[in-house]
């Protein structure tokens, strides 16, 4: 009698202090992305444009060759020969507390002649609720199999179909001067476009459609490889991972549902190009003001597209 009342008191207190822990940690996970927040807010005080959201020059071969191949440059091993392939995190690193890693940064080399320092797990950029570090499951989607040097965060690109969507080739950006809408009315690319894009210099005269109503930074899916999928199975697959590498790593785009492009909307939805979290119910989301927001997985599809563009010129606020 007295164990099943234990059992009993241990059953109802359990869900108790689970929740209590993911508060917890909901409250950390917050705390991390104000302070990226405020890091690119320093960033862009002393150089008046925020980070650019990747460094790459390689074009892709073959029948598009205007799409940036942002894989094939940060694996590069050419020395010397302007080859990057990094992310906006990278400029960050003297403002989130990281600049002996900053230093140590070789910019004559590629994320891959970096390897040494981009494998470094750094403080901040791993979600508590998700995990610590890079764990086994998670080294499939690493650069280049690695098993350290991950991170949860990443930068908005807008709302554009903003990746090549074939098995081999994801990792590549569409031309945004053809990519699509999806889902909301078909602007111009400079209406679509995000702050962070390849090669990007956005200062904040171009957020147009205001800072409080701009999503700036969030939350990263980390998918793992469908592997042997076909159809529309084939995009719910890895997202990649590393905090170093620029492209679809540590970028996502904000694109409505659009069925004819197979792109699902919103978060949560276990897409590539999308963001996400493992909290129940939504991620949290920096906005171009510093502020940072809790946006539920129910957000309306349209309007979560039109908050991560920058100069849309349509009414669209961050819900309460």
């Amino acid at each position: 009698m007295v164990i099943t009342i234990i059992g009993i008191l241990i059953s109802l207190l359990l869900p108790a202090v689970q929740a209590a822990r993911e508060a917890a940690r909901r409250v950390q996970c917050c705390n991390q992305v104000k302070q990226i927040g405020l890091a690119l807010q320093s960033y862009t005080a002393v150089h008046s444009v925020f980070p650019p959201g990747c460094i790459v020059s390689t074009l892709a071969a073959g029948s598009n060759p205007s799409f940036f191949d942002t894989w094939a440059e940060a694996s590069s091993t050419a020395v010397n020969a302007g080859k990057h392939g990094t992310s906006w995190i990278l400029h960050i690193l003297p403002y989130i507390e990281q600049e002996n890693v900053y230093r140590r940064w070789d910019f004559k080399k590629s994320v891959l002649g970096n390897q040494a320092v981009a494998t470094l797990d750094l403080g901040g950029l791993y979600c508590p609720t998700r995990r610590g570090g890079v764990r086994p499951g998670d080294q499939a989607s690493m650069f280049l199999g690695w098993t350290s040097g991950g991170a949860d965060y990443g930068g908005c690109y807008g709302r554009y179909d903003g990746w090549i969507n074939n098995d081999d080739e994801h990792h590549r950006f569409c031309d945004p001067t053809t990519s699509t809408s999806s889902g909301v009315a078909n602007d111009s690319p400079a209406k679509r476009a995000g702050v962070f894009g390849p090669n990007s210099n956005t200062g904040f005269r171009a957020i147009r459609d205001g800072a409080s109503n701009t999503i700036l930074v969030g939350e990263m899916q980390r998918l793992r490889p469908d592997a042997g999928a076909s159809g529309a199975a084939r995009y719910n697959r890895t997202s990649y991972d590393g905090w170093a590498l620029g492209g679809v790593a540590t970028l996502f785009t904000t694109c409505a549902a659009d069925p004819s492009h197979t792109q699902p909307g919103g978060m949560n939805n276990n897409f590539f190009e999308s963001p996400g979290s493992d909290h129940p119910g939504g991620a949290h989301f920096g906005l171009a003001d510093g502020s940072v927001r809790l946006l539920t997985e129910n957000i309306d599809s349209n309007l979560f597209a039109l908050l991560g563009s920058m100069a849309d010129g349509q009414v669209a606020q961050v819900p309460e």
